[in-house]
C-alpha cells in the first residue's frame, strides 16, 4: 500500500515540474486541440470560403523552450476542380515572461501546403505577446512573416482560450496572411 501511495506523490511531483508542462502562471504551453477551421480565399483571381478542420498541439519542454504543431485540411472547390488542401505548421519557440501573465514568444517553423498534387514548403517566423486576463480567459496577438525563399506573405493572427475549468476550454482565431487567405477556427482544447 505505501508503494501506491509513494507512487501517486512521484507521480503527482513529476506532473507538476516545469519539464511536464506546467508554465508559471494560468498559460499552459501543453496542449492538443482540435475542431472547425474556415479557410477564405479572397484575392483577384479566387473568391472561395471552405469548412474543414484541424488540429493543433504544443509540448511545454524547458527552460522557457516548447515544441508546436498544427494540420489544417479543407476541400477546396475552384470551378471544376476538387481539391484536397492540406496546411502543415511544425516549429519551435520561445517565450520570455514579461510578468506571470504575459509573455513575449518567438517561433520558427517549417510550414508545407498540399493543394491537390502541388505543394510549396516555407520557413515562418512569427513574434507576438500572449496575455492572461483572467484565471479563465487568455488571449495572444502575433505577427510574422512567411517565406519559401522567392517570395512571401505577411502574417497577423490573434486568438482567445476561454477556460471551462484548468484543463478544458475553447479556442477561436484567426490567422491571415496578407488579407487574401484568411483562416478562422474554433476549437475544443485540453491542456495538460
Amino acid at each position: 500500500m505505501k508503494r501506491i501511495h509513494t507512487g501517486i506523490i512521484v507521480a503527482a511531483a513529476l506532473l507538476a515540474s516545469p519539464a511536464y508542462g506546467q508554465s508559471t502562471g494560468n498559460l499552459s504551453y501543453s496542449y492538443i486541440e482540435g475542431g472547425l477551421s474556415v479557410l477564405n480565399i479572397d484575392d483577384s483571381f479566387v473568391d472561395e470560403t471552405e469548412l474543414g478542420f484541424n488540429i493543433r498541439g504544443s509540448v511545454d519542454l524547458q527552460h522557457n523552450v516548447y515544441l508546436h504543431g498544427s494540420w489544417d485540411r479543407w476541400d477546396v472547390d475552384i470551378g471544376r476542380f476538387d481539391l484536397d488542401t492540406d496546411l502543415f505548421k511544425f516549429g519551435i519557440g520561445y517565450r520570455t515572461e514579461l510578468s506571470q501573465t504575459t509573455h513575449l514568444f518567438y517561433e520558427g517553423s517549417w510550414t508545407r501546403i498540399e493543394v491537390g498534387s502541388a505543394s510549396d514548403d516555407a520557413f515562418r517566423a512569427d513574434i507576438g505577446l500572449r496575455h492572461g486576463f483572467s484565471p479563465n480567459v487568455e488571449g495572444r496577438v502575433f505577427g510574422g512573416y512567411a517565406t519559401d525563399f522567392s517570395g512571401g506573405d505577411a502574417v497577423l493572427g490573434a486568438d482567445a482560450l476561454f477556460k471551462v475549468s484548468r484543463s478544458v476550454g475553447v479556442s477561436v482565431g484567426v490567422e491571415t496572411f496578407e488579407f487574401d487567405l484568411n483562416i478562422f477556427r474554433v476549437n475544443l482544447r485540453l491542456s495538460f
